[in-house]
């Protein structure tokens, strides 16, 4: 049976009616190497049933978590939150955790990993002088070696955040960092999961591009 793999839902309002749905760059990504995907919903009253007819995740890019998830108070610069989304990322999170699935986070999702693994986030680089949105090519990223991961040191990619890990979860380890400090690719510890700040599925031809798709795949196809 194909391997079923499931993304968070984001959201967006067009005259007054509120929609759930996907980018389907994501999806492409997925889809042309031969997974079958699907998009989960928010407010389900029993999502575990629906959890556990995914064999694995992907946590895309949206809007800011609420600061409370990570014990802060918002300082006027987390923008767009919705506990909902809050809420499907984190049950997404704890259920691969807990059953050892797949997850790739990207961009909040990187963000989302981080926090309800029990990390925090800076809630504005540009506070820090640190601008990384709007960038689409040239944002450097300093790789450390890792065996899943055959980039080079330095490696050159897109950035569309202004959000970032600030404390690291203790489970996750950085393998991929900018020249300022930014945390922008990290692995878990034990399980295969891992993410990073910027948008893969933007470049689809770019080998780094291929390398987490074809790398989150292979991780999809080996689980029993």
């Amino acid at each position: 049976m194909t391997k079923l793999v499931c993304f968070s839902p984001r959201l967006l309002t067009e005259e007054g009616v509120e929609k759930q749905f996907v980018n389907t760059r994501y999806i492409n990504r997925i889809t042309e190497r031969g997974l079958n995907t699907i998009q989960l919903t928010l407010s389900n009253p029993n999502i575990e049933d629906i959890l556990n007819l995914c064999d694995a995740f992907i946590i895309t890019g949206g809007t800011d978590l609420d600061p409370k998830t990570y014990g802060e108070e918002n300082q006027g610069l987390s923008l767009h939150i919705d506990q909902r989304l809050d809420d499907i990322d984190r049950q997404m999170i704890e259920h691969a955790v807990n059953h050892q699935k797949p997850l790739l986070g990207i961009c909040r999702g990187h963000q989302s990993l981080n926090v309800f693994l029990g990390g925090t986030l800076h809630q504005d680089l540009d506070v820090l002088n640190q601008s990384h949105n709007r960038i689409k090519e040239n944002h450097i990223i300093h790789m450390t070696s890792n065996p899943s991961f055959a980039l080079e040191s330095q490696i050159s990619v897109n950035s569309y955040h202004h959000q970032a890990v600030n404390k690291l979860a203790p489970s996750l380890k950085a393998i991929g960092t900018h020249e300022d400090g930014t945390i922008e690719m990290v692995v878990h510890e034990k399980l295969p999961i891992f993410a990073v700040q910027w948008h893969p599925e933007i470049t689809p031809d770019s080998p780094i591009s291929k390398l987490v798709f074809d790398h989150f795949v292979s991780t999809v196809i080996k689980e029993k």
